[in-house]
């Protein structure tokens, strides 16, 4: 039981700095904490493998890719990542 309430505290203090870290803006020991909890945390590592793959979209645009995205998903994303810096979005430092 003390375990879980652990990890879940883990998981809330790496959400609230997950943007930054996936834009590698953290002190090192931060970021350090950050990645050990997103190899232990399944959870948590899906999450950030999720926003790595929405970065990855919305820096390439359509990127000459042979399939051409649908604009209506990538504004869906723009709004999405909107969102996560956002007043709602994380803020707080781990």
């Amino acid at each position: 039981m003390l375990r879980m309430v652990l990890m879940r505290a883990r998981c809330r203090r790496s959400a609230r700095v997950l943007q930054s870290y996936l834009d590698d803006e953290l002190d090192a020991p931060t970021a350090a904490r950050v990645a050990e909890h997103l190899e232990e945390c399944r959870r948590c590592g899906l999450e950030a493998s999720a926003y790595t793959a929405i970065k990855t979209v919305l820096a390439a645009g359509d990127g000459g890719s042979a399939t051409p995205l649908d604009p209506r998903a990538v504004a869906r994303l723009h709004e999405f990542a909107r969102s996560l810096t956002g007043p709602e979005g994380p803020t707080a430092t781990a």
